[in-house]
C-alpha cells in the first residue's frame, strides 16, 4: 500500500511564514496518535511539556511543529523511526506522569536504542512555544539540523513527502518514507509496485532491513551496524534480495565517511589478472574482494590499499597492506558476519608479473613438527597472494620441477582459488565447523576451490585521514626530541600522499632534522628523530649512507639491527628501522617495515612489555625487541615532520597567552 502525506504545499508555506503553530490547549492534555514505522500508538506528548523534558527536540517537534510533520493516508502524524523506541518511551512517560519514576530515568538513556534516544532527547535552545522572529535564530537552525529528517520536505525538512508501507504475511505493517528508500531501487519497488503481502521475509527482519536503511539516511557519514537478529542468515538473505549488500559491506568494514563501488565482476570481466589490474589502477582507497564457492560459502577480504604489479613480466612484487578477512556465510556454527584478523607480520600482498607466478612449498609447522616441504607437498603457484598465503587467486598446484631453476606450472584464471587460516586465526567466541587440512581451516567449503562469484569493490573515504597522534602529544614528543623550542611541520603522510618511494622524497626533499611517526596495524605507535637528511644516492641502483644522530621514541605499545639479509628503501639507526623492506629485497612500497632493538638499546627504568624474538642475521643467543606489534609489520600510517625553531616573537605571544589564560582561571576560581 502506498500512502501520501496529507500536508499540502500551501499549508506548509503558511507554516513556514509563521515559524510554528501555537499549541492547541484543548489537545495538550490528550495523547497524540502517532504512526511510528507502521505501528500506531497513543503517545503522551503532553508529558514532554513538563520540567526536564520541554527542552528536548521531541517535545518541541510534537508540541510546536506537529503541523510540519509528514502524515499517512489517514492523516495520522508519521515518524520515520524504530517503533520499539517509541513504545519504550511512551511507557516511561506514563510512569513519569504517575510519579513512579524520575525524569533522569528517561533522559539518562535507553542503551539498546541509543541511536534514536540521542536524537529525540537532545537538548534544544528553541522554545516549545513560538517566539516572534525565532525562526531566524541559530537555535532554530540547530533544531532543524536534528529534527529536519522527521519533518515533511514541503515544510522545509528532509523527511520526504510520502509514507510508504507494506503488509507482511502475518498482517503486520512496516512503513517508512520515500526519502528513506530513495537510494534503494529494489526495496523502493517492493513498497510501491507490488501488491500483496511480503511472504519471503519475516516481519521482524523486514522491519530490521527498513530500520537499517533508515539509520543510514539519518547518519550518512557514520558507521551503521547491521541490526542484531535471532536469524542473521535470513537477515543477510533479505539484504541480498533487496540489493543492500554494498551497504552491508561498508557496515562490515566499519569505517565512517566511506563509499563503495563495484569495479570488477568475474562473471562480466573474466578472470585475467591484467583485466583486474586495469580496473584497480588509479583507484583511491582500498579494495574489497568478495568470493563465493560452489557450496555457497561466501567470504570477503579487505585490503587497505591496492594491487601493485611488478615492473617486469617475470618478476613478483610484495607490498605492505593491512588485510582483514570476513566470513559472511559458511564455516561457523553461529550465523552472521565474522571478522578474522591477520597477524601483523603477514599484512602483505604479492602480485606476479604476466609471465611469473608467486610460489611456495607450503611448509607447515604443527606442534614443532615440520609437515610438508619440497619432499611431500606440491608447490603452489598463484597470480595474487594475500595475507601471507591466506588467499590465493589464480591458484594452481603442481609438483616441483626436478631442476629448481625451471619454471613450474603457470597459474591460471583468478577464479581458481585457495584459502586457509591457521588455528590461531580463528576468532574466539565462534564455533568453527568447517574442515581442516594439515592443521589449517578455511572459510570456503574446501581449501582449493573454484569461485562462482568473484567481485572486487573500491572502498574509499571522503574524510581526510586523522593525524596519528593529537597535536598536544605531538608537541610533547617534539619537546622531548629537541633541545630548543621547536615546531613540527608535516611534510609527508602516507594515507594522504601515497606510499611510493618517489612520493616520500618529492615531499621531504632536502629537509633536515626529521621526525618520523609510525603506527602499525596493532595500534603500536613509535617515532624516530633523525637529525639529518634522507639523502638519495646519485646512482639509482646504489645506496648512500649518511651519518647523523638518531633516536627512537615509543609512544604506545611495547614500552610505557642490522643484517645483510634485509633490504629496504630507507634504513635508519643502523638497521633498527627499515621502511619499504622485505626479506631478500625491497618491498614495492613504503608500508612494509621492520623495526627491532637490541637488548642494550632498551632504556633503563622502563619495563619492556613486548616480546623478544630472533631474526635471521642475528645470533640465536641475541634476541631482539621491537616497538611495533612485531618486528615485521605493515604501516597503517607514516608521517614525516620537519622540526623548525620557533621564532622569538611567537614564543613571546605564546607566553602572553598562557599568562592571560592562567589569570582568567584564577578569576573564575574567585
Amino acid at each position: 500500500m502506498k500512502t501520501s502525506s496529507s500536508i499540502g504545499r500551501d499549508t506548509a508555506d503558511a507554516s513556514s511564514k509563521l515559524g510554528s503553530k501555537p499549541a492547541d490547549k484543548n489537545l495538550s492534555d490528550r495523547p497524540l496518535l502517532l504512526n511510528v514505522g507502521g505501528t500506531l500508538m497513543a503517545f503522551p506528548c503532553d508529558v514532554l511539556r513538563g520540567d526536564g523534558l520541554e527542552e528536548t527536540c521531541l517535545a518541541v517537534l510534537l508540541n510546536r511543529f506537529d503541523s510540519w510533520m509528514i502524515r499517512d493516508a489517514d492523516g495520522i502524524h508519521f515518524i520515520d523511526a524504530d517503533p520499539f523506541y517509541f513504545t519504550w518511551l511512551a511507557v516511561k512517560l506514563r510512569y513519569l506522569h504517575y510519579n513512579r519514576i524520575a525524569v533522569t530515568d528517561i533522559t539518562d538513556g535507553c542503551p539498546s536504542l541509543a541511536f534514536y534516544h540521542d536524537r529525540f532527547m537532545a537538548h534544544t535552545d528553541l522554545s516549545i512555544d513560538a517566539q516572534p522572529g525565532d525562526e531566524n535564530s541559530e537555535a532554530f537552525r540547530d533544531f532543524m539540523a536534528v529534527m529536519g529528517p522527521f519533518i515533511d520536505t514541503s515544510a522545509g525538512g528532509t523527511g520526504g513527502r510520502e509514507v510508504l508501507s507494506v503488509t507482511v504475511d502475518d498482517g503486520r505493517v512496516v512503513a517508512t518514507t520515500d526519502a528513506t528508500l530513495a537510494d534503494y531501487n529494489i526495496l523502493y519497488d517492493r513498497f510501491t509496485k507490488y501488491r500483496g503481502p511480503v511472504v519471503d521475509v519475516s516481519a521482524t527482519n523486514l522491519h530490521k532491513v527498513v530500520d537499517y536503511v533508515r539509520r543510514i539516511r539519518l547518519a550518512p557519514d557514520g558507521v551503521t551496524p547491521l541490526p542484531m537478529s535471532t536469524s542473521p542468515g535470513e537477515l543477510l538473505y533479505a539484504c541480498e534480495m533487496y540489493g543492500l549488500m554494498e551497504r552491508v559491506y561498508l557496515s562490515m568494514i566499519g569505517k565512517p565517511h566511506s563509499h563503495i563501488k563495484c569495479i570488477f565482476k568475474g562473471s562480466r570481466d573474466g578472470g585475467e589478472l591484467e583485466t583486474l589490474l586495469d580496473r584497480v589502477t588509479g583507484a583511491q582507497g582500498g579494495l574489497l574482494f568478495v568470493i563465493e564457492d560452489e557450496e555457497q560459502h561466501r567470504f570477503a577480504c579487505h585490503l587497505e590499499g591496492s594491487l601493485i604489479p611488478p615492473t617486469g613480466p617475470t618478476a613478483v612484487l610484495t607490498t605492505g597492506c593491512p588485510v582483514t578477512f570476513y566470513s559472511i556465510s559458511g564455516p561457523f556454527n553461529e550465523e552472521g558476519i565474522t571478522k578474522i584478523t591477520v597477524p601483523h607480520h603477514q599484512q602483505r600482498v604479492v602480485v606476479a608479473g604476466k609471465e611469473a607466478t608467486v610460489k611456495t612449498d607450503d611448509t607447515v609447522v604443527i606442534g614443532g613438527v615440520v609437515i610438508g616441504g619440497w619432499s611431500s607437498v606440491p608447490v603452489h603457484h598463484g597470480k595474487v597472494v594475500i595475507g601471507g598465503g591466506r588467499l590465493w587467486l589464480g591458484h594452481r598446484a603442481g609438483a616441483p620441477p626436478p631442476n629448481p631453476r625451471r619454471r613450474g606450472p603457470t597459474a591460471g584464471d583468478l577464479h581458481s582459488c585457495r584459502q586457509w587460516l591457521t588455528r590461531g586465526d580463528l576468532p574466539s567466541g565462534k564455533t568453527y565447523v568447517g574442515s581442516f587440512h594439515q592443521g589449517r581451516a578455511t572459510l570456503a567449503g574446501s581449501h582449493v576451490f573454484t569461485a562462482h562469484r568473484l567481485e572486487v569493490y573500491q572502498v574509499w573515504s571522503i574524510r581526510p585521514a586523522d593525524p596519528i597522534i593529537p597535536a598536544d602529544e605531538l608537541q610533547a614528543l617534539v619537546d622531548m626530541a629537541a633541545n630548543t623550542p621547536m615546531a613540527a611541520q608535516l611534510l609527508f603522510k602516507g594515507l594522504r600522499d601515497g606510499w611510493t618511494y618517489e612520493a616520500l622524497f618529492a615531499k621531504v626533499g632536502e629537509a633536515a632534522n626529521l621526525l618520523l611517526v609510525i603506527k602499525d596495524t596493532g595500534s603500536h605507535t613509535f617515532a624516530s628523530h633523525v637529525e639529518g637528511q634522507l639523502k638519495q644516492p646519485a646512482d639509482p641502483t646504489s645506496t648512500l649512507t649518511t651519518g647523523c644522530p638518531v633516536a627512537f621514541y615509543s609512544i604506545s605499545g611495547a614500552i610505557v639491527a642490522y643484517s645483510g639479509v634485509y633490504r629496504g628503501k630507507v634504513a635508519i639507526g643502523g638497521g633498527r628501522l627499515w621502511v619499504g623492506a622485505e626479506r631478500g629485497g625491497a618491498a614495492g612500497d613504503l608500508r612494509r617495515c621492520c623495526q627491532c632493538l637490541l637488548i642494550r638499546d632498551l632504556p633503563d627504568g622502563r619495563r619492556y612489555r613486548g616480546d623478544f624474538t630472533t631474526l635471521p642475521g642475528y645470533p640465536a643467543e641475541m634476541p631482539v625487541a621491537t616497538l611495533a606489534a612485531s618486528p615485521w609489520f605493515t604501516c597503517v600510517d607514516l608521517e614525516v615532520y620537519r622540526l623548525e625553531e620557533v621564532p622569538y616573537s611567537w614564543l613571546w605571544l605564546s607566553a602572553a597567552a598562557s599568562l592571560m589564560e592562567s589569570r582568567q582561571r584564577g578569576m573564575a576560581a574567585l
